[in-house]
């Protein structure tokens, strides 16, 4: 709740998805601030609420690929492509 009370434009970018005023580096440094304080579940929150900005688009799926790379020097071909089936269901 302070941290809310002291960034509370930041808690209201957070909370409201499609705010013309989000931009990459209000999220970087909304990003950044939370970390700052600890509070990396709301990273997740804010990244949930802003899933349609095409910047998070983007994001997400270049860390994807980025963790898929990482999972491709660690385990075999095989085990990827199970991993893939897994989350195809």
């Amino acid at each position: 709740m302070k941290w809310i009370d002291r960034y509370s434009g930041y808690w209201q970018l957070i909370c409201t998805p499609g705010n013309g005023r989000m931009n990459m580096v209000a999220a970087r440094n909304i990003i950044h601030c939370l970390a700052r304080n600890g509070l990396y579940e709301y990273i997740f929150v804010f990244l949930t609420v802003h899933r349609e900005e095409e910047f998070v688009k983007n994001m997400l799926s270049f860390i994807s690929l980025d963790l898929l790379l990482e999972e491709l020097k660690s385990k075999s071909m095989d085990e990827i492509v199970r991993m893939l089936d897994e989350h195809l269901r």
